[in-house]
């Protein structure tokens, strides 16, 4: 992984300048190897106050807008999960190297269109499982990598959020299901670890909670992933925890091999913050430190941004993200079906 700034210097735009993206806005701005020239977004007045605190001289409410400048390079697109091909596509064809955000599509089709656009262009994309830039899954990777643990045999995912995200963060919860928002970054781990691809999927969902609130998608899934290596993972997720958690995000990652464990729990955190009018638990993965931003996030971007400028190949390739889609929209036939998915 790339751990310093490659010389030279990419144009940059971003493409959705909601939650994730004001993220890509802010690590493109601050990159030594990356100029941030323009940002679009619906809200074209969010982009406009963006790009006044971030120093972007174009802003526009139209992605097409942003894709016909000639001094753009690369883009990030940070849009609904279900959104992503259209605009994808587009930045390939028009010559732009694309930092895709997870999921890489919500079907099939949408990822092989993606993926047929960026060999047609010659261009680099990458999907941002950003994960795999946090300390533990990295040191893990690497502890594998050096025989340390042995072979892998089977994994435990869990990955929740409680029901701000699908009633008050997200506008679009309705049109994505948990695989591609949650499980996904966890399947990401998995299969980077197993180095082999799902061979058998079996999945259960429920809805009641969303569905009374009329959120027309699953409260949970639970799936179990047979690999063709002969591992085995289980992951599962909700988005229905209570919003009186003092945390967003619920995870454990458990990893047993031949010669070794891994555990990866980080709740309880112990950076503990309490005011008059509430408690919570801080994290220590990401956040904004003396005004700019540290962690996962930003490493996952500027990685990105390096390889743009060297011309190397990212972590995470549209072929990692057509295969992880196949195996996404498994999970959601096999919930859906009560049958078993074979790939």
């Amino acid at each position: 992984m790339t751990t310093v700034y490659a010389q030279g210097n990419v144009n940059y735009g971003v493409i959705g300048a909601g939650l994730q993206g004001e993220k890509h806005v802010e690590v493109a701005s601050l990159a030594p190897n990356a100029t941030l020239i323009g940002i679009c977004d619906a809200n074209e007045e969010r982009a406009r106050v963006l790009a006044l605190k971030h120093g972007a001289k174009h802003i526009c409410a139209d992605y097409q807008e942003l894709l016909a400048l000639d001094e753009v390079e690369a883009v990030s697109v940070a849009l609904p999960d279900h959104l992503h091909r259209d605009v994808t596509v587009a930045a390939l064809e028009a010559g732009k190297h694309v930092l895709l955000e997870k999921p890489m599509a919500t079907s099939v089709e949408d990822a092989e269109a993606i993926v047929a656009a960026q060999r047609a262009s010659g261009r680099k994309l990458m999907v941002n499982w950003s994960n795999r830039w946090m300390i533990p899954f990295a040191q893990t990777k690497q502890k594998l990598d050096a025989g340390a643990l042995g072979d892998p045999l089977y994994c435990y995912a869990r990955l929740n959020n409680t029901t701000y995200v699908p009633t008050k963060m997200l506008s679009w919860a309705a049109n994505t299901r948990l695989p591609y928002w949650l499980i996904c970054h966890r399947y990401d781990i998995a299969r980077w670890y197993f180095g082999c691809e799902a061979k058998k999927i079996t999945a259960v969902s429920r809805s009641v909670v969303l569905k009374e609130m009329g959120i027309d998608t699953p409260d949970f899934y639970q799936v179990t992933v047979e690999f063709e290596g002969g591992q085995v993972g289980n992951f599962e997720s909700c988005w229905i925890l209570p919003e009186s958690l003092p945390y967003l995000v619920d995870s454990k990652f458990q990893l047993v091999c031949t010669k070794g464990y891994v555990n990866v729990d980080p709740n309880p955190q112990v950076h503990q913050l309490a005011t008059e009018e509430r408690y919570s638990l801080e994290g220590f993965l990401a956040a904004n430190v003396m005004g700019q931003p540290v962690g996962f996030v930003r490493q996952a971007i500027e990685h990105f941004i390096n390889c743009c400028v060297t011309g190397a190949e990212p972590l995470i390739t549209g072929e990692d993200g057509l295969q992880i889609t196949r195996a996404l929209v498994a999970m959601v036939e096999a919930a859906e079906s009560g049958e078993a998915v074979y790939l």
